[in-house]
């Protein structure tokens, strides 16, 4: 019981005290043969006056020495006790410590995903290591709770368990601290990837886009022409269509840069990259209606010519007949030759508004203002030919006619 081992772990303060309990029942069992050795002591002062004093002075003695013997058992079961509670708040701190320590490690060795599925298991695993230190909660408070008691007890290692305790507290923090620091790269890593297979499928659309606008099919016909301009704005709406996704994703990559995201750098490189490929796009897109729409006026104007120059030729045989050769009906030939003439200037506003439209293609550079010259310039050769032809043939028919009216009044008066 004098000893000074109260124990270096919570082992063998157990043993120890399992041992100091055995001690405690032997002295229960002492405790009746102390009484009753006092009444035998009281009993013999009686019956033996003469060695009354020396029969007492061995009872007190014996007294003495038995409750010097059940106070350093008391004592001894309390420093067991006291000791038995450091050494179970030590090793329950030890236990919650290395914990920590490989909490740490685990929340520490998973690398950051490639792929939006990877950053979904990553936030989800995340989670559960939440989970795991939420459990933990009751064993931080009941051993914060018995390190507490030892100090309101004045525990002879009050010290050490307040040393102890501030430890707990910290790696406790430092600990949650990591967590969430985790968690935000985690959510910062899923903004990254989901961000990545965004744009990387606005550039997929992109690259098939560009690809449609290298057809420099510009059309050789009116009917190709409108053909190609129906495609090409059904390739418009789909510009329409995607640029709610492409200014989404604008927004989304200005908050993670605004948020100071890890990868920020890259974020806005590879949004101004998508930014500039997409008006890029819009440029080629206008650029390729604008050629469809001068392709469409073009293959107007040539069907305009074309037609002109049908009706010229057609028009070119009846200015070239020589119907004033005939002296039959030539009265009649000069009235129909009038209503000829009255024709032609009727379609002068045709030719007019060819030479205006052609023009104003010549005007606005038109890749085929060459071409677009060259045109006019058929149709207003022709039409010159053609009223040169029809004014000779008038002039023919009235001399015919002329001619047939004097000798009819010669004829008439000899």
């Amino acid at each position: 019981m004098a000893s000074d081992d109260f124990g270096r772990d919570l082992a063998s303060v157990q043993a120890l005290l399992r041992k100091h309990e055995g001690l405690e029942r032997d002295l229960a069992a002492l405790k009746d043969k102390v009484n009753t050795l006092g009444g035998e002591a009281d009993r013999l002062q009686q019956t033996h006056p003469q060695n009354a004093s020396q029969i007492h002075l061995k009872r007190d003695e014996l007294i003495t020495n038995w409750e010097q013997i059940r106070t350093l058992a008391a004592e001894r079961h309390t420093r067991l006790n006291d000791s038995y509670r450091l050494q179970r708040f030590t090793a329950d701190f030890r236990d919650l410590t290395s914990w920590v320590t490989e909490m740490k490690a685990l929340i520490n060795a998973d690398e950051l995903a490639n792929d939006v599925a990877g950053a979904e298991a990553l936030l989800d695993r995340h989670q559960e290591h939440k989970g795991e230190i939420d459990a933990h909660e009751d064993s931080f408070k009941s051993t914060d709770e018995a390190g507490q008691a030892l100090l309101n007890t004045g525990h002879y290692a009050s010290e050490e368990v307040k040393e102890k305790l501030g430890i707990l507290s910290e790696e406790k923090v430092s600990l949650l601290e990591l967590w969430e620091l985790r968690r935000q790269q985690y959510e910062q890593c899923m903004d990254l990837q989901l961000f990545y297979r965004d744009t990387e499928q606005v550039d997929n659309w992109m690259s098939k886009q560009e690809a449609f606008l290298l057809n420099e099919d510009l059309g050789d016909s009116l009917d190709s022409v409108e053909a190609l301009l129906k495609k090409h704005e059904d390739f418009e709406k789909s510009l329409s269509a995607q640029e709610e996704k492409i200014t989404a994703l604008d927004e989304f990559a200005t908050k993670l840069i605004q948020n100071n995201h890890y990868a920020k750098e890259d974020v806005a490189t590879r949004r101004d990259a998508l930014l500039s490929r997409r008006n890029a796009l819009h440029e080629r897109a206008q650029f390729r209606r604008a050629a469809l729409e001068d392709s469409f006026h073009l293959q107007q104007f040539f069907r305009d010519s074309d037609e002109l120059k049908s009706w010229i030729n057609e028009k070119m045989k009846t200015a070239t007949d020589e119907a004033y050769k005939d002296p039959s009906n030539l009265q009649g030939k000069v009235q129909k030759h009038q209503a000829f003439e009255a024709e032609l200037s009727a379609n002068q506003s045709r030719i007019d508004a060819l030479q205006k439209s052609g023009q104003e293609l010549v005007d606005g550079k038109h890749y085929a203002s060459s071409e677009v010259s060259t045109r006019m310039d058929e149709v207003s050769s022709q039409w010159k030919k053609l009223l040169e032809a029809t004014e000779l043939k008038g002039i023919k028919l009235r001399e015919a006619n002329q001619q047939q009216q004097q000798c009819f009044f010669s004829w008439k008066y000899i």
